[in-house]
């Protein structure tokens, strides 16, 4: 009886790993290309497609925010995951590139999704971390230390006006929103006159596209120095090195 047993409980557990798999690649396949569709979409303003593919609070977002795009963009690049929630609900975490006015953007998204009876729709997105590796020891390129230098040592009223060039994705979205608030010029001139001097770099983890860079830098303020110690995100961008991620540890 248990020689009868054993190979039976071998072929049960052989064939729910089996419909296991085979139910995942089905949900991929159905899945991903409603998000995809989004992405595209929205990158290039095609609003009345990107509202077909939401529903519940992403859609109300999509609609009050659909008029602030000004230019046509293209997504050129993009990683997809999916993690099952539930029954019906489901997330998929994007990491893609995009292009507009001859520049590139890295950004991040989880993206949430719950299935009608029109099929799968997108209520929820959020920002998410970027899709990489686990960060381990190795040598940087060049210019990803150039690059945090030199925008850490910019003056303020460049870190404004080149922002584009230094950040990415979530960063650079909340340093665009900063740059159209008004200016106050006497906090604005008191900016002016802080400098900004790197002494070290050190390199914590790094995947390839992506790194987490320990930086020592003075703060020079009315002649007076403020050492600083802060971790800075940096990933590729289509080929250039920008800055993801600022986080002041020691002040």
């Amino acid at each position: 009886m248990k020689k009868l047993l054993i190979p039976l409980l071998c072929f049960l557990l052989a064939g729910c790993h089996s419909n296991k798999d085979s139910v995942a690649d089905f949900t991929e396949k159905e899945i991903f290309p409603v998000v995809e569709r989004y992405l595209e979409n929205s990158a290039a303003g095609n609003w009345s497609e990107v509202y077909q593919t939401l529903s519940g609070e992403a859609l109300a977002e999509a609609k009050a925010n659909a008029g602030r795009v000004k230019s046509a963009e293209k997504i050129i690049a993009k990683r997809l995951r999916l993690t099952q929630i539930c029954r019906d609900v489901t997330e998929v975490s994007a990491d893609f590139t995009r292009t507009s006015n001859g520049g590139f953007d890295r950004l991040a998204y989880n993206f949430r999704l719950v299935k009608q009876e029109g099929g799968w729709l997108i209520y929820k997105t959020t920002y998410r971390d970027y899709i990489h590796g686990e960060p381990k020891s190795g040598q940087l390129p060049p210019e990803v230390f150039t690059a945090i230098k030199t925008y850490i040592e910019l003056p303020f009223s460049h870190k404004r006006k080149d922002n584009h060039k230094y950040l990415a994705g979530k960063l650079l979205q909340e340093s665009q929103k900063a740059a159209l608030l008004p200016v106050d010029s006497k906090n604005s001139k008191d900016q002016e006159n802080i400098k900004t001097v790197v002494k070290t770099m050190d390199c914590l983890g790094f995947t390839g596209d992506y790194a987490i860079v320990r930086v020592d830098y003075d703060v020079v303020k009315d002649n007076t120095t403020y050492p600083v110690e802060m971790l800075v995100d940096v990933l590729d961008v289509n080929g250039t090195w920008k800055i993801c991620g600022i986080n002041v540890t020691k002040a």
